[in-house]
């Protein structure tokens, strides 16, 4: 049966990323233990939860560009580098 948001086969963008939202959790995580901040210290300058940023970087919350740039931000570090380093991890997949 399909609805008006698309059928019972559907599959959520989430799910089809999952495995590269893994890899982009594990490039921020190496992003910040370089820089040598803890999770809650970057949440901190986010004025977010560090559950927020747990989540990302366990690669179960989806993030979009503006939140990937304040992420990289925060802990110092240029945005085109996280993005940069995602697109080499990504290759190894």
């Amino acid at each position: 049966m399909t609805t008006r948001h698309g059928g019972a086969d559907r599959v959520s963008t989430k799910a089809k990323l999952a495995e590269e939202l893994v890899v982009l959790g594990r490039v921020l995580v190496r992003a910040r233990e370089v820089a040598k901040l803890k999770q809650s210290a970057v949440a901190a300058k986010l004025g977010m939860p560090a559950s927020y940023l747990s989540k990302i970087e366990n690669g179960t919350r989806r993030l979009d560009v503006i939140e990937l740039i304040r992420i990289a931000e925060a802990m110092g570090v240029d945005p085109a580098e996280i993005v940069r380093e995602l697109q080499r991890a990504l290759a190894d997949v």
